[in-house]
């Protein structure tokens, strides 16, 4: 699973690159948990993925970004866009900035809403999720919902929201599948995988399922 370029498919902070120690020869490392969640204290958020730092899309290794030049410790190593690039940090994403120097989205499709600011925000200042197909990001209440990440049957189960997610599912985005087969099938970063999203206004959970 991934997300791909086109060739295949709390607080914002003026340089990610907190640890004066690095050296050139570090290019590549991989950090240590501790250095992690040392570091994830610095990194921006961003309000449609809440958990982008637990999703597993966010690269926490020493890089060059490929837009704002800096060393940095944590990265996403993908865009849609025509000129391949391996590593944009955190707050050229944030502020849109790898976006209009590439020219790229980092969302592939999404549920339609009416407010074109918010639409900026979401394709050229939000990381994206891993999944088969490419993001389909859901909306509601006219706005983005959150990601929250991916689930199989026995996490819906766990929220007590497994009828409810599936049957809206079937109801509005796909009724491929009928309740009985998505709940045998569905497993978290499996093949036939469940991506869970919030409603940032009423709360309500929805979800998008795709598969290998």
């Amino acid at each position: 699973m991934g997300i791909f370029n086109i060739f295949k498919k709390k607080n914002e902070v003026s340089d990610i690159n907190t640890n004066k120690d690095i050296v050139d020869g570090d290019i590549g490392r991989e950090l240590t948990e501790d250095e992690k969640k040392e570091l994830i204290k610095t990194l921006p958020t961003f309000e449609y993925h809440p958990n982008v730092y637990d999703n597993g899309i966010v690269d926490f290794k020493v890089g060059i970004c490929d837009c704002c030049g800096k060393k940095v410790e944590a990265y996403v190593p993908t865009m849609y866009a025509r000129e391949r690039v391996k590593c944009i940090c955190m707050n050229c994403v944030k502020d849109g900035s790898a976006a209009k120097k590439f020219d790229g989205d980092f969302i592939q499709h999404s549920q339609k809403i009416s407010d074109p600011v918010k639409k900026e925000i979401l394709y050229h200042k939000t990381p994206g999720y891993i999944s088969w197909q490419g993001e389909y990001w859901l909306a509601c209440c006219d706005d983005y919902c959150e990601y929250i990440g991916d689930v199989g049957t026995k996490e819906l189960d766990e929220l007590g929201i497994t009828d409810d997610v599936i049957n809206e599912y079937r109801e509005n985005i796909s009724d491929s599948f009928d309740a009985d087969e998505i709940k045998d099938w569905l497993e978290a970063k499996g093949s036939f995988a469940g991506y869970l999203f919030k409603c940032k206004h009423c709360g309500k959970y929805h979800i998008n399922i795709d598969s290998d």
